[in-house]
């Protein structure tokens, strides 16, 4: 009953007075620290560790590379312009690696509040120095607008594809968001004009954009319809000619409606030859929690979801990675009587999760894996500084 009351609570602090949902994409920490961290392999060995750093008030994206997920190097500031970023819970920072070293960072910024731009800056020299940043979305120099949640995924010829939640053309009586994307085609010296490629977009909850070997694109992301009972589906939406057009599905038709801001988008792994598997947050039915659910197509059918950890109390905030062709190590935060993050395997095939370890007081976790080292990092709550794990892992990864 305790789970129960303190979701309706986490609800109730986002419930709008209006038609459209309220603006609440987490708590923003006032004191200095280390906030938000990302994690991301290096397809050579080791890890990209970025983060949120809040200092004299002014918000920094920091960098660090490692080699074993243990010692780090200094941080490097990616943006030039100082305090050019903002600490949001479910939207760090996004590191994706290039083919041969780069390393391509993009994040918030934020001129009102809940609305900036999204930010893109790049290293020639494996995360030491960063060009200058520059923005994505083309409406930059207009009245400030909600764009946040954005993704970042590199395909085998090199091309940049970032996505993320735009909000320039939302009237107060809608409902949802748009997704936006921007590439580019020559290692992030300069991006296409952006463009609206899908609607009906919950506003709150965060984006996950991969590319398969096969150059498929995957984007999944919280919907909300145009009208009707305001039911909070996870949808995939793929794409077989570089992000032109989509074909979209309806993960599971869980039922939950609320207009509030559920803050909890999905996690989203595809392996090189096996199944796609998604996990989400839902709060509908009787046991509200993460739930999982895969795709052998890689396109139209999912299983029926199944709860991904029958002892979870109240699990959100999902981040899952590769171990092999049908594992997935997933990460999440789960809500008792104090939070605690918990991590373990998770097989499609079989449909059974081995919990793997847990630290209690950190949450909004994030995960990656370098060959057999898998890397947790997670906020401290109450701290100024990041949990940092590693996990040896028995299968090697792809």
């Amino acid at each position: 009953m305790l789970n129960h009351v303190r979701l309706v609570l986490i609800l109730l602090s986002c419930v709008p007075f209006s038609v459209a949902q309220a603006h609440r994409h987490g708590t923003m920490p006032k004191e200095d620290g280390r906030y938000n961290p990302f994690v991301a392999a290096d397809p050579r060995g080791g890890f990209y560790l970025a983060y949120v750093e809040q200092r004299d008030g002014s918000s920094n994206v920091m960098l660090q590379r490692s080699r074993d997920g243990k010692s780090f190097s200094a941080a490097v500031r990616v943006n030039t312009r100082s305090g050019d970023a903002t600490v949001r819970n479910e939207n760090p920072p996004k590191v994706a690696l290039g083919p041969s070293g780069q390393v391509y960072v993009s994040w918030a910024s934020e001129r009102e509040r809940w609305k900036g731009n999204i930010r893109f800056a790049r290293s020639t020299d494996g995360g030491k120095t960063f060009s200058p940043a520059i923005d994505l979305n083309s409406d930059a120099a207009r009245a400030p607008a909600g764009h946040a949640f954005q993704s970042i995924s590199v395909d085998k010829q090199g091309r940049i594809y970032a996505a993320w939640i735009d909000e320039r053309n939302m009237q107060p009586a809608d409902r949802g968001a748009e997704i936006w994307m921007s590439t580019s085609t020559d290692g992030g010296r300069t991006f296409s004009p952006d463009r609206r490629i899908l609607g009906d977009v919950c506003e709150c909850c965060r984006t996950d954009l991969q590319i398969d070997a096969a150059g498929r694109m995957f984007l999944s992301y919280r919907t909300v319809p145009p009208a009707g009972p305001m039911f909070r589906d996870i949808v995939l939406a793929v794409s077989q000619d570089g992000g032109k057009s989509f074909s979209k599905t309806i993960v599971s038709q869980d039922g939950w409606e609320v207009n509030a801001c559920p803050v909890a988008g999905p996690a989203l792994s595809v392996s090189v030859r096996g199944p796609v598997g998604i996990v989400w947050f839902t709060g509908g039915g009787d046991r509200p929690g993460l739930y999982y659910a895969s795709s052998a197509t890689r396109e139209v059918s999912f299983s029926p979801r199944r709860l991904l950890d029958p002892n979870q109390k109240l699990g959100k905030h999902a981040q899952t990675a590769v171990v092999s062709q049908d594992q997935r190590l997933v990460a999440w935060d789960d809500l008792a009587e104090a939070t605690v993050t918990r991590w373990g395997l998770l097989d499609l095939r079989d449909l059974r999760f081995q919990e793997m370890g847990s630290k209690e007081g950190v949450s909004f976790p994030v995960v990656a894996i370098s060959r057999q080292t898998a890397l947790i990092a997670a906020a401290r709550l109450g701290s100024r500084e990041l949990f940092l794990q590693t996990v040896s892992l028995a299968v090697s990864t792809p």
